[in-house]
């Protein structure tokens, strides 16, 4: 922790201070201790075999401090999601520990916090529980076993007998806290007998609702989100960015600006100028004062109705193929009856309520940053390379993030370079705040996306044939995950939904084309599921025609036990099959993303032009639930999170410029205006899969198959405030 840092909760550990036997902090003795690689190594033997990693220290995830708290250093970024509370009770399970003194915090940035798919630290793709569940238990497990023996050692007896509870081991010679065997744990080379991972019917905290480890600092105002870091001397900037994407700084008069009061210093880069003050209002003012020219582009006359003309172009070329299964091109020629629609979807703001931002201590031998770090490897190594530094000197700090929905977990670092590069040039500590404006016009988008889209039916209007097409913009385009994903042209997170999917059609043909936009495109919550769902919901609509749609889903999905659960349980819980409400209409759709599938049954009434959904039904399939209000509250913001965009989201492109630039013309849904939602899962003990996401890609399709039962007009672009116009 940089020795000026000012304020008022502890940072990160890192994990040297794991290493050692005790650390002093405060005059307090805090208690961690060792757990040696190989010890786990053995216990992963199988997680190895399916590409798992294998050394994780558990010292390095637990401290237990002198008072009895357990404090865990959780390796996602807490970002809304709750995943400082699951992760936790993970580990506390096998662990025994005392949950109402168990604390959790940000680890820092270390090859053993890494993700255990991806080789890097990381939090995305829905995966926290599912790539965590093993690992965290297996290291709570461990840390239990090594308490059994310390206890037994102290007493001298067997550790047959004893038993762990509540942070304590119990035995016929009375109790032991695990803050009374910390010290002898920690000289401990590791437990000796096997590690035995408890049988889920003795679970006493997976599958329970248990209070957020976060809830009362973010309710007392005590929680440190990176917008609210104050390094001592630190200076606030704000910066001026090229209003279309790629443009440079052609000149630049700062006269006005540098006489706002507050502001220190104007620095020109090469395509942004940045004002830095002693307040962001200051910063703000004075960047307001800047007058730019900027040099042209060729990109100025580009519109979002121009892209859609070239993608459809597109469309009818012989592009990269994503999917072939059977003969579509034959089988079409047998088909007697066709089903051709073409769809497109805008670009898409993240919108995340706290801006991105980041704070930077530089000195030019080190550099110190702070900031909702979603990615956290990549933004560590980014900054070494920046500031010309070895990795060793400089420490990530992550804080609590206002919400990112893909955002922070930026495949070029944009945000911390943009630090890294104005920090470099004054080398005092800076902080870089983008407010919501800058955000919207400047930030990354979902993709502007095209389908096109011909089924040939059977004599009985049975899919016998399905030819689909598919151009946009690839997410990892323009990153080093390009290479790793985009095989012959074909980038996976465009297709997912489409491509492999469960419906059972005999024929099939998916193509992909990824064009060059000079808008920057990432990830949003759910990816490529976020148009591929709208997509293929409202085809099985249509197809299903006058017949029960999740009948007909349901026999189409026959292969598939885990749709045909969701189907049954939704049938079960919703009003399905029943008659709506005067002036209402219900609709439905199911979708698997990220190894979940969630159906939805969407309550709609259209009057007077206004769309408006009253109520939600929703199904899922996530393996095990760790900790189900908390897995409902991901559920119910998936659905809150897609029903704003489908209702009303869009960033227009106009002369190469993204025109939405805050609330008020990229309205987000309101309270007043939120469906009752109720969401079921299906009971399994299969091991948890995503559930970030999943919850939004089925929304959309629900409320349009819902609108056309109210107005026979089947939508095929979104938002619904466009396309019912």
């Amino acid at each position: 922790m940089h020795k000026n840092f000012n304020w008022s909760v502890s940072g990160p550990v890192s994990r040297r201070s794991f290493l050692q036997a005790s650390l002093v902090t405060g005059g307090a003795v805090v208690m961690a201790f060792h757990l040696p690689g190989q010890a786990l190594r053995r216990a992963l033997a199988a997680d190895d075999a399916k590409g798992a990693a294998s050394k994780y220290p558990a010292n390095a995830f637990i401290r237990v401090e002198p008072d009895g708290t357990t404090v865990f250093q959780i390796n996602k970024l807490e970002m809304g999601q709750g995943v400082n509370t699951s992760m936790a009770q993970l580990i506390a399970e096998e662990m025994d520990a005392d949950w109402s003194k168990v604390r959790s915090e940000s680890c820092g940035v270390d090859a053993v916090y890494n993700h255990t798919n991806f080789g890097t630290q990381m939090t995305g793709g829905s995966s926290a529980l599912n790539s965590s569940y093993d690992q965290h238990r297996l290291i709570g497990a461990t840390a239990r076993a090594m308490f059994l023996e310390a206890a037994a050692a102290k007493w001298g007896i067997e550790t047959l007998g004893l038993r762990t509870e509540n942070g304590k081991v119990i035995g016929e010679k009375g109790e032991l806290t695990y803050a009374e065997l910390a010290p002898l744990v920690a000289k401990m080379q590791g437990p000796k007998g096997e590690i035995v991972l408890k049988d889920s019917k003795q679970f006493k905290l997976i599958g329970k609702s248990m209070a957020r480890v976060d809830a009362a600092e973010k309710s007392n105002g005590k929680a440190i989100f990176g917008i609210d870091v104050q390094p001592l001397g630190l200076q606030y900037c704000v910066v001026a960015r090229a209003p279309v994407f790629g443009a440079k700084v052609k000149s630049v008069d700062d006269k006005a600006a540098r006489k706002v009061s507050g502001v220190k210093d104007v620095l020109r880069l090469p395509d942004r100028v940045a004002v830095l003050a002693e307040n962001t209002w200051a910063a703000r003012q004075g960047r307001d004062a800047l007058v730019i020219e900027w040099e042209k582009t060729g990109k100025e006359k580009v519109s979002s109705e121009s892209i859609l003309k070239d993608y459809r172009a597109l469309a009818k070329k012989d592009n990269a193929v994503a999917e072939k299964k059977g003969d579509a091109k034959a089988a079409m020629k047998k088909a007697g009856k066709f089903l051709e629609a073409e769809y497109h979807f805008p670009y898409l703001a993240h919108a995340c309520m706290e801006p991105m931002n980041c704070t930077i201590s530089y000195t030019g031998s080190k550099a110190e940053i702070w900031s909702g770090h979603q990615m956290p490897t990549v933004d560590r190594d980014t900054a070494a390379s920046i500031l010309g530094l070895d990795k060793s000197k400089v420490t990530v700090h992550t804080t609590y993030a206002g919400g990112s929905f893909g955002r922070r977990a930026n495949k070029n670092s944009d945000y911390v370079t943009e630090a890294c590069l104005i920090a470099k040039m004054v080398k005092k500590p800076i902080k870089v705040v983008w407010t919501r404006e800058d955000d919207m016009k400047g930030g990354y988008y979902r993709p502007f996306i095209y389908h096109s889209a011909k089924i040939g039916l059977d004599g009985a209007g049975r899919a016998l044939a399905w030819d689909h097409r598919i151009v946009g913009q690839s997410v990892v385009g323009d990153s080093f995950f390009e290479a790793m994903m985009v095989k012959d042209g074909v980038d996976p997170t465009a297709v997912e939904g489409v491509a492999e999917s469960h419906y059972d059609v005999p024929n099939r043909h998916v193509t992909l084309a990824l064009t060059k936009q000079h808008v920057p495109v990432l990830w949003w919550r759910s990816v490529g599921h976020t148009h591929t769902a709208f997509v293929m919901e409202t085809l099985i609509d249509e197809l299903a025609g006058s017949a029960d749609a999740l009948a007909y889903r349901r026999k189409l999905l026959a292969k598939s036990p885990r749709h045909v659960a969701v189907l049954d349980l939704l049938k079960k819980n919703s009003p399905w099959g029943k008659k709506a409400p005067k002036g209402h209409a219900y609709g439905l759709a199911i979708h698997e993303s990220f190894d979940s599938v969630v159906g939805q049954v969407a309550e709609v009434s259209y009057v007077g032009g206004t769309v408006r959904v009253h109520r939600v039904w929703c199904a899922v399939h996530c393996g095990k639930v760790v900790n189900p209000e908390g897995a409902k509250s991901q559920v119910e913001g998936g659905i809150l999170y897609g029903l704003s965009a489908a209702l009303t989201g869009k960033v227009p492109i106009v002369d190469g410029v993204p025109v939405s630039s805050n609330f008020h013309d990229y309205p987000v849904m309101r309270m007043a205006e939120a469906p009752l939602v109720e969401t079921f899962f299906v009971e399994t003990e299969d091991k948890p899969t995503g559930l970030g996401e999943p919850g939004v890609p089925p929304i959309a399709p629900a409320v349009a198959n819902a609108l056309f039962r109210l107005t026979k007009k089947r939508v095929r672009s979104l938002p619904f405030s466009d396309a019912l116009a």
